[in-house]
């Protein structure tokens, strides 16, 4: 656990509430390398678990009332930790309150508690800031009621606090990789079949580079779930379109049938359904390439990845294109995406590990002189996932 963010928050809880914490949650935000939307298709994805975190520090407390304070936005707020009711302001206490919510569904309410929120996770970046919250409030509850709540289990409550409280109907992949994630190691996600533990080495030749393009997204405008939709009519479709298969996502349908079929779709419908279908192969192929150690084959794939975002599913932006398009050139760089949701937020750039330095400084300044931002690039590692411990 990252003992110096603990500590900083341990004493930001006794100036704020008067007492020493004695539970403590951390969990990471994630990157996503290759399966963009992927998730919610049944599909297949490839992610990492970065060393960059959200803590929740606390206590339990008598009564039912949770007081929360995030340290990151300056803001309190308290709600009965057994009925939460979302709230339209301040948006980020929807996803502890989801938590609170999806426990007292699983039948182990919390009691009241105080906690500080704190962290290096960058909100709206893309780097899923929601669900590294929501895995590092429900780790600090196990840890201070002293339930269990493990793995595959405590992702699908993440998952379903979400979809249900916050109302962002995401896939498994942001609170599955932020549960999961390996010290060096890429998460493999088959969203229909997962199988925890699935990982492959990244190796130590190549870093991850975030470059956070600073504009901002959310997902929770309606953008994310039209999208959702579009890909849901396309493979309803396509199933009536292909008789004797059972096609229930887009996960079912193969390129070839895509090929043969697709021209039928409208237009809209015909480009999601494309790229979806089209980034579960480069998900397998990019498997295959991690396996054989080709970089520069994965790197290919990362950067067709979203040329395919930005030209079919519709989810890049001019800043997100334009960071990709200052990477790709640079000494020492594979291959570049935007990751996450898209609209705005971060690229992920796969780098040779000894060139970061020289990478991160010259993007920087090519991305300003195009758009007058200053970008925050980061040099990341695949990490550890969620943690809990007693203070």
């Amino acid at each position: 656990m990252d003992t110096e963010g603990i500590a900083k928050l341990a004493a930001l809880f006794r100036d704020r509430f008067g007492a020493a914490p004695t539970a403590a949650g951390s969990a990471p935000g994630r990157v996503e390398v290759l399966g963009n939307h992927t998730d919610y298709n049944d599909g297949h994805i490839l992610a990492a678990a970065i060393n960059r975190r959200v803590h929740v520090v606390g206590r339990p407390v008598p009564g039912s009332i949770a007081r929360l304070w995030s340290a990151g936005f300056n803001e309190e707020w308290s709600f009965p930790a057994d009925g939460p009711v979302r709230t339209d302001k301040p948006l980020w206490a929807n996803y502890p309150m989801g938590v609170a919510a999806e426990l007292a569904k699983a039948g182990r309410p919390a009691g009241g508690f105080e906690a500080v929120i704190g962290g290096d996770v960058p909100v709206g970046a893309g780097v899923s800031s929601s669900a590294a919250l929501q895995v590092a409030t429900a780790a600090f509850l196990r840890q201070a009621f002293g339930f269990a709540l493990e793995g595959m289990e405590l992702a699908l409550l993440a998952k379903r606090s979400e979809n249900d409280f916050v109302g962002v109907q995401c896939g498994l992949l942001d609170p599955y990789t932020s549960v999961m994630g390996r010290r060096g190691q890429l998460v493999c996600l088959d969203c229909r079949h997962p199988e925890p533990g699935a990982t492959l080495p990244l190796g130590d030749s190549a870093a991850l580079v975030l470059a956070d393009t600073r504009a901002r997204h959310t997902l929770a405008d309606g953008a994310y779930n039209r999208l959702r939709e579009s890909c849901f009519a396309a493979a309803r479709d396509l199933a009536g379109r292909l008789p004797g298969r059972r096609v229930t996502h887009l996960r079912d349908v193969s390129w070839e049938d895509f090929l043969a079929q697709g021209s039928a779709l409208p237009e809209a419908e015909r480009r999601r359904a494309r790229h979806i279908i089209s980034e579960n192969a480069r998900v397998l192929r990019g498997q295959a390439a991690l396996r054989a150690g080709d970089l520069a084959q994965m790197g290919v794939l990362m950067s067709a990845s979203h040329a395919s975002s930005r030209d079919d599913f519709g989810n890049s932006c001019r800043e997100l294109d334009v960071m990709v398009e200052s990477a790709l050139p640079l000494p020492g760089c594979h291959g570049a995406r935007l990751s996450g949701g898209g609209f705005g937020g971060c690229v992920v750039c796969l780098v040779d590990s000894a060139r970061t330095g020289d990478f991160a400084r010259t993007l920087t300044e090519k991305y300003k002189g195009r758009t007058g931002l200053e970008a925050a690039v980061h040099v990341c590692h695949a990490d550890r996932g969620a943690e809990s411990a007693a203070l």
